[in-house]
């Protein structure tokens, strides 16, 4: 019965905005009777397990030790549970896996079988920042694919920057600048970028960026977790760029997000880690608002605000005089515990206990953003976040803090028409009162009104994506990558042997549909 499985290969990146979607990957092919082994680390283990476990999809969780690494404290593998400049050591070691891996692999191809009795795997998906998986994958013989966890827009744009450099050919900040190669119209300033790509000599990091950022268009294909009538600038741009099959197979987000019959309030909750407030207590506050009169204000896995950043948007939000529900995620210490009021000022819980709900850490981001009393977003536009929030219809107001969010908010601010801008990096304070009109625009003004349409013209559409009985561009995609992997496995049975790279002749491409 073994034989008769085909046997992909998932290896995301440590951290809760990659591991997050891969697993959902995961789900989604084994939806379609792919078996699939899933790279984590063992604490990764034990929180992915639930998902795995009774969900009767051809899933297997293989844990791998982390090798120590300099900087890192021992038992922390994931990005989401440490600073950020540590979690930047973390990202840039994950080749540390390799051996591991090759020594799981080896065991694979050897037919050293696992309890899950899978095949030798015909494919391996990796993504940016684990270009060491193509090497991997080289010395056995066995395709890679890149699925990217980030959107197509930003992906082409920071691909051309890291290429070409072209901020280095102009001298002041507000000076702009061509970005070269790119299919689609960009202008961008210096100051429209962060501060660590303003000034790349500053930025240890940048050539293993820069690198990884390379050999994410270097697979034997290119999967993407976004849907053309969204993104086709970047899709199309990624097309032309490699060469290769590009697949968009999004917006990989639990079916209950599309459901306009109801909330299915169970899915939307157990994505990603174990929330801080009850889910009976956010529902009860959110049902007492009116509809799309509260700001949801969240900045994702990895970004802790300091002191003065969480004070500027606490007076943004009190001056405002909208509703809002706040996650707030910072570094407490002893003297300063979880739950104390860490930056706000001083009677600010008292004077907007009324209007104001705090979640400090975790919160049901999904579970929220679905709700209808919500009508803006202020988030730090990761891709999670910002497809979440498109899907849901939840115009954004923006603070781009690392990696590639600041093309994110320029997608959604210029290309799109729901997002505005109030501050850029993560070494920067938001100006108290750009927050509260920002907030005050979403949320009481005209032009707030005009982007939730746009908003919801785009949820439409994102839901037509994925739709299987009427052929969807996303859900078309996700048969023909999965038609690929058949005919490998084919291939293989065939041949009985390895497909390599250079075999791939053999494999009847698939059409792309837009």
């Amino acid at each position: 019965m073994g034989e008769s499985k085909v046997h992909v290969v998932l290896v995301p990146l440590l951290g809760q905005g990659h591991l997050i979607p891969f697993m959902e990957l995961a789900q989604l092919l084994a939806s379609q009777h792919l078996s699939i082994s899933y790279i984590t680390t063992p604490k990764r283990v034990e929180r992915l397990q639930p998902q795995v476990q009774g969900s009767n999809l051809d899933i297997d969780l293989v844990s791998l030790l982390l090798p120590p690494i300099d900087g890192v404290p021992p038992g922390m593998d994931s990005k989401d549970e440490i600073p950020f400049h540590v979690a930047e050591i973390l990202f840039s070691s994950s080749h540390k896996l390799a051996g591991p891996f090759e020594q799981w692999l080896d065991g694979q191809m050897n037919n050293i079988k696992a309890p899950n009795s899978f095949p030798p795997p015909v494919c391996i998906i990796s993504e940016i920042y684990t270009g060491w998986v193509h090497s991997s994958g080289a010395k056995f013989g066995i395709p890679t694919v890149v699925f990217h966890t980030y959107g197509a827009f930003a992906m082409s744009v920071m691909h051309s920057l890291f290429t070409y450099m072209p901020h280095n050919s102009v001298e002041g900040d507000d000076e702009y600048f061509g970005v070269p190669e790119l299919s689609f119209d960009l202008k961008l300033r210096k100051s429209d970028l962060l501060v660590k790509l303003r000034h790349p000599n500053s930025y240890p990091l940048e050539g293993f960026v820069r690198e990884e950022i390379k050999q994410s268009m270097e697979g034997w294909g290119i999967l993407i977790n976004t849907f053309y009538d969204l993104d086709s600038l970047g899709i199309d741009h990624m097309r032309n760029l490699t060469g290769r099959p590009v697949w968009s197979i999004g917006p990989i987000l639990p079916p209950a997000v599309f459901d306009d019959r109801g909330i299915d309030h169970e899915s939307m909750n157990s994505r990603g880690k174990a929330a801080d407030i009850a889910e009976e207590e956010c529902l009860k506050w959110l049902d007492t608002r009116s509809p799309q009169s509260v700001v949801f204000v969240c900045f994702g896995s990895h970004c802790i605000l300091n002191e003065k950043q969480i004070r500027a948007v606490a007076v943004g939000l009190e001056a405002s005089g909208q509703a809002f529900i706040w996650a707030i995620k910072c570094l407490h210490t002893e003297t300063k515990p979880k739950g104390t009021d860490v930056g706000l000022p001083e009677g600010f819980k008292e004077r907007t206990r009324e209007r104001g709900l705090l979640i400090w850490g975790w919160a049901p981001q999904l579970l929220i953003l679905s709700h209808p009393s919500v009508g803006a977003f202020l988030s730090h536009c990761g891709w999670n976040s910002t497809l979440e929030s498109v899907s849901l219809a939840v115009p954004m107001i923006t603070w781009p803090m690392f990696a590639e969010q600041p093309f994110n908010s320029k997608f959604l601010v210029e290309k799109l028409g729901i997002g505005i801008q109030i501050c850029l990096d993560m070494s920067s304070v938001a100006n108290e009162e750009d927050v509260r009109r920002a907030v005050t625009m979403l949320l009481a003004e005209e032009e707030g009104k005009n982007m939730r349409r746009r908003a919801q013209e785009l949820r439409k559409l994102g839901k037509i994506a994925i739709d299987k009985a009427g052929s969807g561009s996303s859900y078309t995609n996700l048969k023909c990558f999965v038609q690929e992997m058949q005919q490998l496995q084919a291939a293989r049975n065939d041949v009985k042997g390895v497909v390599t790279v250079t075999d791939l002749s053999i494999v009847e491409s698939c059409s792309f549909h837009l």
